[in-house]
């Protein structure tokens, strides 16, 4: 399985959001950007896959409410719609 590597990254990244948060640390998977266009700015030769640009660091404040619901930008979901019944 060839996509393997990227899993584990995703898994890895996962594991290290998980750490920060319990440590106090804030951490943000930046999602709105072009992947092409990040890979040539930060000089990612092509044999290397960009998967993720994350933002890390002690927020200036602690809320509640995440940003993006904080901004208008997105809702929470309650929990029970994120479960899948089969």
């Amino acid at each position: 399985m060839p996509e393997t590597t990227v899993w584990s990254a995703v898994m890895a990244i996962h594991t290290f959001w998980l750490a920060a948060t319990a440590e106090g640390v804030g951490l943000g998977w930046v999602s709105i950007l072009n992947p092409d266009e990040a890979s040539r700015t930060l000089c990612i030769t092509p044999d290397w896959q960009f998967l993720a640009y994350l933002c890390v660091g002690y927020p200036a404040e602690q809320a509640d409410t995440p940003e993006l619901e904080r901004r208008g930008w997105e809702q929470r979901n309650p929990a029970r719609r994120q479960w899948i019944n089969r």
